[in-house]
């Protein structure tokens, strides 16, 4: 029982636990209501992440599908490769190219379609490749089951590489070029029997040139001589009994000394007898024609000859047509006074080196065979550019390379690289060696 006096204190308590739990009641209820107003915005929050998400793979869904078709329909054919050279992807265009369906080559090397040594090419190829760890590029043969033949095939592998370093993926490319080399090869061999052709037509046009320099010589020559020899007889009978008949005579043996002259003249633009001695002799002579024609000082530094005595009398007819087109060419458009040919006959290359101080600046490009002169006039640049087109082609034509180096004021410099007649012979074997044809 309570006392009067406990009661209001009793009365007291009970008020002040009643505002207590109220109070308390207030914070737990402000506490819930915060509570899920955080767990309403984390939600909020979550159906956003999850809406964005179901947005981004949706979007990358398409990404995936639209990559996917726009690879089934490139047009350059498309492969993957695992790390052991098993087909993991295949387009259609590479489908087209290896003659085979990818649900045959799928998770297989192809050894069951392709032939036992192109199926080690492959693999060698592709272990190559991510061995190089760049982008590798190679040729390679292709059975096709559906044409029933070999097909050449260029093709472009890109090895890919995990976070350790180790072989991933192999990204290949493909391109058919069989029918690219094919006309390719028949295009070099038609270039090379033009070429040969032009070598017979030259060859057969110097032997020409040598027949008539002989009959030349044989015939016309001989019976000038004749008639020089007996105007001489008459001019001498008649210098004391016939002075007009003297006087006669002598202008009759100054026109056959004329046209004696222009007989050797002849017989020598059509074939020097100094060919017959030698590239170096015949050189040696050209260039002396040369100064005594032009006024040029005209040099000839012979700087090997281990090769000189195996060239065969045609070599050695081509050769010197090569520098006599030169020569003719500084002449007529370089405006030189001085003029050096070096010869350097060595047992691997023919080395011939044409230098002048000539102010005209000839330029050869090998890329594009254009010359672009600073002559005078057009006419004389033109016909710069068809004297330097027309040795080219005839060094071309021997299989040998022509370059040329000009500097303002300090002339030009012309070097004819030719090979020797046998690495020539080797050359024109391999060009034509079985071995090398597709099969």
């Amino acid at each position: 029982m309570f006392s009067e006096d406990t009661i209001p204190q009793a009365v007291a308590m009970a008020a002040t636990l009643a505002a207590l739990a109220a109070l308390a009641t207030g914070a737990l209820w402000r506490r819930a209501v915060r509570a899920r107003r955080a767990a309403e915005d984390e939600l909020a929050v979550l159906r956003q992440r999850l809406s964005r998400s179901e947005s981004g793979a949706a979007v990358l869904g398409r990404s995936e599908r639209q990559l996917r078709e726009i690879l089934a329909r490139l047009p350059l054919a498309l492969f993957l490769k695992d790390p052991d050279s098993r087909f993991v992807m295949m387009n259609a265009a590479c489908e087209q190219a290896f003659g085979q369906p990818y649900a045959k080559l799928a998770g297989t090397h192809g050894g069951a379609h392709y032939p036992p040594e192109q199926q080690a090419g492959f693999v060698a190829a592709d272990r190559a490749a991510f061995a190089s760890g760049q982008l590798w590029t190679d040729e390679e043969w292709v059975w096709h089951a559906g044409l029933q033949q070999d097909r050449r095939l260029l093709t472009y592998k890109q090895p890919l590489y995990d976070e350790d370093g180790q072989p991933a993926l192999l990204i290949g490319m493909c391109i058919d070029v069989t029918e690219r080399r094919a006309a390719e090869d028949a295009l070099a061999s038609t270039l090379r029997q033009l070429r040969e052709l032009s070598d017979q037509q030259e060859t057969t046009r110097e032997h020409e040139r040598r027949r008539q320099a002989q009959c030349l010589h044989d015939e016309l020559g001989q019976s000038l001589m004749a008639l020089k020899l007996d105007a001489t007889l008459l001019s001498h009978a008649a210098q004391h009994r016939h002075p007009r008949l003297h006087r006669h005579s002598v202008r009759v043996l100054a026109t056959l000394d004329g046209a004696i002259r222009a007989v050797r003249t002849l017989i020598n633009e059509l074939h020097p007898s100094t060919l017959e001695l030698g590239l170096p002799a015949a050189a040696d002579w050209l260039l002396k024609q040369q100064e005594r024609r032009s006024g040029m000082h005209c040099q000839l530094h012979l700087a090997s000859d281990s090769a000189g005595a195996a060239l065969t009398p045609p070599q050695t007819w081509a050769i010197f047509r090569m520098i006599q087109e030169a020569l003719f060419s500084i002449e007529a458009y370089a405006q030189a006074t001085r003029l050096d040919v070096s010869l350097d006959l060595g047992e691997a290359t023919l080395l011939i080196v044409i230098c002048d101080n000539g102010v005209a600046r000839l330029h050869c490009s090998s890329g594009t065979g254009g010359i672009s002169g600073t002559s005078d006039t057009g006419v004389a640049s033109r016909g710069a550019t068809l004297a330097m087109l027309a040795l080219r082609e005839r060094v071309s034509a021997y299989g040998g390379e022509l370059s040329e180096t000009s500097k303002p004021g300090r002339g030009t410099v012309l070097t004819i690289t030719l090979p020797t007649h046998e690495k020539r012979e080797a050359e024109a074997s391999r060009d034509v060696d079985p071995a090398n044809a597709a099969p």
